[in-house]
């Protein structure tokens, strides 16, 4: 997502645990090495940005709820509020509503893989969604649900989206990671969107 939207003009920093692993290069994007966990670390980030953007993801997980989604969201809301800054995303996934996952095409996934193998990651994701939408008047939020994520480039396909559903299931279950940025950027702006949280897909 640092790419595309250094592509669109933005000026981007990408804040990363290992820089040698960042292989985009433009020069609208800085990459820094940073702890994002660190509120010290994060926060003269946080003070030059008009709008933060957190994609953190994790291997798959076993066990109890992925803690670091809430974790990364506390950072950014004490951190954002002593700033002055109120735009942010968090990039999450279909599905991290229980109830939702009925919706999902395939028995194999809707039974098996969702709840046994993603469990553990989706129920972090929700933790956080829940956090986010008690007393954080101070943000001005979208939790991002995409589908299956890709790594293709940009496409014009169409955009599909559900406030609060937690899966669009009109939609293909793919969608690239470049487009992700691309609805992202295109809603920074919208107020309609705002302490939301959005399942996106794009049409098939």
């Amino acid at each position: 997502s640092s790419g595309i939207n250094a592509e669109y003009g933005h000026h981007v920093t990408a804040l990363v645990r290992d820089p040698a692993k960042m292989e985009q290069v433009h020069d609208n994007l800085t990459v820094a090495q940073c702890d994002v966990f660190q509120r010290e670390q994060i926060k003269p980030h946080v003070e030059k940005a008009d709008v933060v953007m957190s994609c953190l993801g994790y291997g798959i997980q076993r066990g109890e709820p992925v803690p670091y989604f809430k974790q990364i969201a506390e950072v950014l809301s004490d951190t954002m509020m002593e700033a002055g800054k109120r735009r942010v995303f968090f990039m999450h996934s279909w599905f991290t509503n229980p109830e939702s996952r009925g919706k999902c095409r395939g028995f194999f996934l809707r039974n098996f893989f969702i709840p046994y193998v993603l469990g553990p990651t989706l129920a972090g994701m929700r933790q956080c969604e829940e956090y986010l939408a008690t007393t954080h008047d101070h943000l001005d939020y979208t939790v991002i649900q995409p589908a299956h994520l890709l790594s293709g480039p940009v496409t014009d396909k169409q955009f599909l989206y559900k406030d609060g559903d937690c899966c669009v299931p009109e939609a293909s279950q793919d969608i690239d990671r470049a487009d992700v940025a691309r609805y992202m950027l295109s809603i920074i702006n919208d107020e309609e969107s705002f302490r939301k949280v959005r399942a996106i897909g794009t049409v098939e």
